[in-house]
């Protein structure tokens, strides 16, 4: 093999000169930031419905084209990032040939950095995942129906502490993570608290309450289960809606709560048919209604927990990248300046 085998011809030049120009990675550098803005206002990860239901046929069509509603695993965001992480990998050998102390070295640091954090991020668009989930109280939950294989969550109980005016002070989750192994974590998870453990978070996100209940009919009870305010689809085009309604004052007969404690429950039921409101019966706990033509009994209520889980690699590696930057830094604006007397720093 000879050295011409090796050798770049012009047009090559003319691309790593390109590919290595500052001008290049400013450039590169506000597209990224401008696209991650545009990412950051459009929901990610929703259903193909959502984006035309939200921004028209046209534009929601253009945006799913594009993978603008799963931006930051998408090729060509990855590929821009690629290149630029090549921009920033190029400038920075031509500066690791001119190191001469502290300073330069310093200078190198910060490019370097730049690159470090850009990879951690593309780290968490691929590999990171998020989920939300809701547990009802004393319930075990599998996780990997959510992506995380190999662990499972209870919840063991769940409280609130209120300020005077009964705005919700904290929320806190007592729980039980058992992961693959058979380790287990005992932790209280609160709003700003989250129970962290081999690269899984899991974040208080919210809460409510789970009311439950049975419809009466001739061939045996019908069991259900229903978060506050959500709906059941009965025979013949009825549907049950259920208001849960903690603390009910009878007097006035309002079924705005009292209070948000279980003071006084009862279960507000809505019959609805097509776009008809047929009846509404409020009904206490342990009591049965009929509505119409259905019977409905209610049995009891409890919180549930709405917890996020995420797992991100990428976060560890962004960590030290900014750690570097910090470095970097310091060796380039804190080190004085070649042939500096000390006698000079000091004044």
């Amino acid at each position: 093999m000879n050295d011409k085998q090796f050798h770049v011809g012009p047009e090559g030049k003319g691309i790593l000169r390109s590919l290595s120009s500052m001008k290049t990675g400013l450039v590169l550098l506000l597209l990224l930031g401008a696209v991650s803005s545009l990412g950051s206002l459009i929901p990610q990860g929703e259903q193909v419905s959502f984006y035309r239901a939200h921004y028209g046929e046209l534009l929601g069509s253009f945006l799913l084209l594009l993978s603008f509603d799963k931006l930051y695993s998408s090729w060509w965001f990855i590929l821009l990032g690629v290149i630029f992480a090549c921009n920033i990998l190029l400038c920075s050998m031509q500066r690791v040939k001119n190191v001469k102390n502290l300073r330069s070295a310093g200078s190198v640091l910060l490019h370097f950095s730049i690159l470090v954090v850009f990879a951690g991020s593309l780290l968490s668009g691929m590999a990171g995942k998020s989920a939300y989930i809701e547990i009802d109280v004393a319930d075990t939950a599998d996780l990997s129906t959510i992506g995380f294989p190999g662990y499972h969550l209870t919840v063991k109980d769940f409280k609130i502490d209120y300020y005077d005016t009964w705005e919700p002070k904290q929320y806190t989750s007592s729980v039980l993570l058992l992961d693959a192994k058979g380790n287990r974590i005992v932790d209280e998870i609160s709003v700003n608290h989250p129970l962290k453990t081999e690269g899984l978070t899991i974040y208080q996100n919210s809460y409510g309450w789970m009311t439950k209940g049975r419809i009466i009919g001739e061939k045996g009870d019908q069991p259900f289960e229903l978060i506050n305010g959500e709906e059941l689809k009965l025979a013949n085009g009825l549907i049950l809606k259920i208001l849960f309604v903690p603390d009910f004052d009878p007097l006035s007969g309002n079924l705005q709560s009292k209070t948000p404690l279980p003071n006084n429950p009862h279960l507000a039921c809505a019959l609805i048919k097509g776009e008809q409101l047929l009846d509404v019966q409020i009904i206490s706990q342990g009591d049965t209604q009929k509505i119409e033509d259905v019977t409905i009994a209610f049995d009891g209520y409890r919180y549930y927990t709405g917890l996020e889980v995420k797992k991100d690699p990428g976060v560890k590696v962004v960590y030290g990248g900014f750690f570097l930057m910090l470095l970097g830094l310091a060796c380039r604006y804190l080190t004085p300046p070649p042939g500096t007397k000390v006698s000079e720093v000091v004044q």
